[in-house]
């Protein structure tokens, strides 16, 4: 039974028509609980966090994707929520992040209902995975905490359209947000020895955290190691004072099971400073590694290329929830999905309509294959 390409992107359009960026996923989220009520299931709504099991055997395959969208931006020429369809693209906030990947599992929703699938298929469709949430905040997170499953596919755009490349993900890096309110003693310019700079401090630790050794990992094909660099400082004082604050934001994309870096900031900060200065981690979310040998990973290189599609398997720099289900849950993660990476948070952002329906078709046949 093939998808339904027309089905695909009505669902695509409507959703897109439908604004849900981070913490304003609540009409996303009735939207797919009313389309999975239609087709006859009955979800469960956690915080506008949807999901529901559908089928009988011994093992569980999570399915996930996320409902909300990054900002709009500016210079958009096509309507970011009109979900036009021109030639063989649909426009829109979410085309290719990541509502194409809801329709997809909405469509497989659909060919799975009255279907003897020998496993069962956990459906989640998950809020704030894109910026201005912390972890607890997530959908993925709080699912996490009560559902299981013996592997989760994390749907996200993962297509190369030009090299005509499907992405396997099979692990990323974490990020560390951590802020330093650096603390010095006011004085006259005239007489800085009376006082403390506290610019001077922020830039001496910012200079002692560049000479880290990152924590490092190995995983197939490639060395990861933490990427840590400063993206804000603000402070200073009035013309002919010396500065008594300064705050810094640290940034870092950590490989996994990096437990080393918060503390060597600490470390330093407290080196500098004595106890002058106050850190705290605003955001904080780990990375995983997982294998890239799996059967469902060979499931979706088969289907891949009897697509015409090449696959590549990679380590991920960015993060992504398949991080929260092998963290908190123990899930065995991975990741793939309709949607040109290259389109992620764009102006004018699109999805392909014909590599829509391919890439849906795929994905239903990696979910519906015997075993896992």
């Amino acid at each position: 039974m093939e998808v339904d390409r027309e089905r695909l992107v009505r669902w695509l359009q409507e959703l897109i028509r439908i604004p849900s960026v981070t913490r304003n996923e609540a009409a996303a989220a009735g939207y797919v609980e009313e389309e999975l009520r239609a087709l006859g299931y009955r979800p469960n709504v956690e915080k506008d966090n949807v999901w529901f099991e559908t089928g009988e055997g011994p093992a569980c395959l999570l399915l996930n994707s996320h409902l909300d969208t990054v900002e709009l931006g500016k210079g958009w020429t096509r309507d970011p929520f009109g979900g036009l369809l021109e030639g063989d693209k649909v426009y829109g906030r979410g085309a290719s992040d990541c509502k194409g990947n809801i329709a997809a599992m909405l469509e497989i929703a659909r060919l799975a209902k009255g279907r003897t699938l020998g496993k069962r298929l956990l459906f989640t469709f998950t809020t704030g995975e894109e910026f201005g949430t912390t972890l607890p905040e997530k959908g993925s997170y709080l699912l996490a905490q009560h559902l299981r499953a013996d592997k989760a596919l994390v749907l996200e755009p993962q297509f190369d359209v030009k090299e005509r490349r499907l992405n396997i993900i099979h692990g990323c890096r974490g990020i560390e947000n951590v802020k330093v309110e650096v603390k010095g003693k006011g004085a006259h310019t005239g007489y800085p020895e009376r006082g403390i700079n506290a610019v001077s401090r922020a830039a001496k630790i910012l200079s002692e955290i560049e000479k880290l050794a990152f924590h490092s990992v190995t995983v197939p094909g490639e060395t990861v190691t933490t990427i840590c660099m400063p993206i804000k400082i603000e402070g200073g004082a009035d013309m002919f004072l010396v500065p008594d604050r300064c705050e810094i934001l640290v940034h870092a994309r950590t490989a996994p099971e990096d437990e080393k870096l918060v503390k060597d900031v600490e470390r330093i900060c407290r080196e500098v400073c004595g106890n002058d200065f106050t850190l705290t981690v605003p955001y904080s979310a780990p990375g995983y590694v997982d294998t890239h040998e799996d059967p469902l990973l060979d499931l979706v290189r088969k289907e891949a290329s009897a697509c015409g599609w090449s696959t590549v398997t990679r380590f991920a720099g960015g993060r992504i929830d398949a991080s929260i289900f092998k963290n908190v849950a123990g899930i065995p993660s991975f990741c793939t999905g309709v949607g040109d990476r290259d389109q992620m948070h764009l102006v004018d952002e699109f999805l392909t309509v014909s590599d829509f329906v391919t890439g849906s078709e795929l994905l239903k046949n990696v979910v519906f294959a015997p075993g896992i």
